[in-house]
């Protein structure tokens, strides 16, 4: 091998080495600050779960708009979140495979809403009905209030029997798991309180106009949780894919110089063999 096209080589893959490196601590960087906004997102969720239980605990809600059964000859809508960027490892490829295994053939009973140009793709490939894409509006956090009311009137308008969702859970810095979650109809079990007495709570003017509001508040809280561990997940994948291709720089760049040192030892080998030939060959 020529010694300056290796000299080259190394330096090129010197440069891909600073620019994964850059890429590792900006990604580690919006990781933080993803992570940071989706655990001050969980008290909020929590509290407000635990508020709809002491309403509840005042007033049947079976016969409540957003908790009715549909009928099942509708299609179903399912909001899938992506990334809209590439390089972030295997984050997209699992989510895609994890819809893959769980729609399969009933595809064809789904409508689609897209948040990310990643999920648009797959879905444009695999044959998906796509009915709004909220990719183009970033942040995705500030699609939130205008996809709620689009799957609400949808989902009202009997236009679609369920409304589901599928994410990437962040669990932790290198842990993330494809999840799917069931928006609309809100299940009434999970509302249903455990250890509230009746008694205890007076929910004026209306019990029903009260959980509307709190309802609404519950998806669109259930939305945006999800855009945000999707996000800090999104990162953490990147940081991660780019940490690999930082180090598996460092080791190509650390072999092709031990080749160029013997390369460039055998030249001085050989050269001074020659000198030698040479020299005895005069005398």
């Amino acid at each position: 091998m020529n010694l300056r096209l290796l000299k080259s080589k190394i330096k090129s893959i010197g440069n891909v080495g600073q620019i994964t490196r850059a890429m590792q601590l900006v990604s580690a960087v919006k990781m933080k600050k993803s992570q940071q906004r989706a655990a001050e997102g969980k008290p909020y969720r929590l509290n407000l779960e635990a508020t709809i239980e002491k309403v509840v605990a005042s007033s049947p809600i079976e016969d409540h708009p957003l908790m009715l059964t549909k009928d099942p000859a509708l299609k179903k809508i399912a909001i899938v979140i992506s990334s809209n960027k590439g390089l972030c490892g295997v984050f997209n490829f699992n989510l895609f495979r994890f819809i893959d295994r769980e729609l399969g053939a009933e595809i064809k009973n789904y409508q689609f809403i897209v948040l990310g140009n990643k999920a648009k793709q797959f879905l444009f490939h695999y044959g998906g009905e796509i009915v709004a894409d909220f990719s183009d509006k970033l942040p995705f956090e500030s699609n939130v209030t205008a996809l709620y009311e689009l799957i609400l009137e949808r989902f009202q308008t009997d236009k679609n029997q369920k409304v589901e969702l599928f994410y990437n859970q962040f669990v932790s810095s290198l842990v993330y798991k494809p999840t799917k979650k069931t928006l609309l109809p809100l299940d009434v079990a999970a509302f249903v309180p455990k250890e509230i007495s009746l008694s205890e709570y007076l929910v004026q003017p209306d019990a029903g106009l009260v959980l509307s509001g709190l309802f609404s508040f519950f998806v669109e809280s259930q939305i945006r949780g999800a855009i945000e561990e999707s996000e800090a997940a999104e990162h953490s994948a990147r940081m991660i894919a780019m940490k690999s291709a930082t180090d598996n720089t460092e080791d190509l760049v650390s072999r092709l110089t031990l080749l160029r040192n013997s390369l460039r030892q055998t030249r001085i080998t050989n050269e001074l063999l020659d000198m030698n030939t040479a020299k005895l060959a005069v005398s």
